[in-house]
């Protein structure tokens, strides 16, 4: 049965009909951020990485709140990749600091380099079989036991807790990857697209990007990387070279079976 419906976004949304733009190869339609957007669908065309980690910073702060949603709930913001001013990685932080910054009344604990603190989101990066969480869940640290050294994590109604050993399992994930995004969706999301990341830049990703926003979708980065996302229709084909493989071992077991036939015949 083929999908003929639109049930994440109203089938008058812009996301809905920019996502079809995109898998023809055109350009999307895109209004520039303002107060009071007629579109669910927006552009900040800060130019250079650096502008859009501020102008991140300030959609978050001001603008996105202004619109009626709450940053701490409704808005992902979803990268190509984790390396880079705007990757994974450095946005966690810049994000963390906005949205959940440090208190006195609120625990916190160092591991692998980041700061886990009770209100920050995460998200899962192993399957665990044993607690029954799977890469790509999201959750928020609901409670830390800096005597015992253990983290809880509420996953949608499931209190799930780490002890310090396994919090390599999860990282913040106020920013996540597009690819991690997959099957998800959000209230708001925030795309950011720029050159650094022109190897992973590409029709699928943003399309996946801008595809799981529910009600806002902002793009943030110059005209020519959205571009190059739109135009560049990579080969998504794997290859296992599993057909060589099994020519091979049926070439083999061809040369086997003739051997142990010489020897019976002898």
């Amino acid at each position: 049965m083929r999908l003929t419906q639109v049930f994440r976004q109203a089938a008058q949304s812009y996301i809905v009909s920019n996502a079809h733009r995109i898998n023809s190869g055109q350009y999307p339609l895109l209004e520039s951020v303002s107060l009071t957007p007629r579109s669910d669908c927006l552009w900040l065309g800060a130019p250079e990485p650096q502008c859009g980690v501020q102008g991140i910073q300030e959609l978050v702060s001001d603008v996105i709140p202004k619109l009626g949603f709450d940053p701490a709930r409704d808005v992902q913001v979803l990268c190509p990749m984790t390396r880079g001013e705007v990757g994974t990685r450095h946005l966690n932080g810049v994000l963390q600091a906005l949205i959940n910054p440090p208190s006195a009344g609120k625990a916190e604990i160092k591991s692998g380099g980041i700061v886990l603190r009770v209100g920050d989101r995460v998200i899962q990066q192993v399957n665990d079989y044993d607690r029954e969480v799977f890469n790509g869940d999201l959750g928020t640290i609901a409670a830390i036991d800096l005597e015992e050294t253990e983290v809880t994590v509420q996953y949608q109604e499931r209190l799930v807790t780490y002890d310090y050993a396994d919090l390599n399992e999860i990282t913040l994930a106020f920013a996540t990857t597009i690819h991690k995004s997959q099957g998800s969706e959000y209230r708001v999301v925030i795309l950011p697209l720029y050159m650094q990341h022109y190897m992973m830049l590409s029709r699928h990703l943003i399309y996946t990007g801008l595809t799981r926003a529910k009600q806002l979708a902002i793009l943030v980065g110059p005209s020519k990387a959205i571009g190059l996302a739109v135009r560049q229709v990579k080969d998504t084909q794997r290859y296992t070279l599993l057909q060589e493989r099994l020519v091979k071992r049926e070439h083999q077991g061809s040369n086997l079976s003739n051997l142990v036939h010489e020897s019976i015949s002898d």
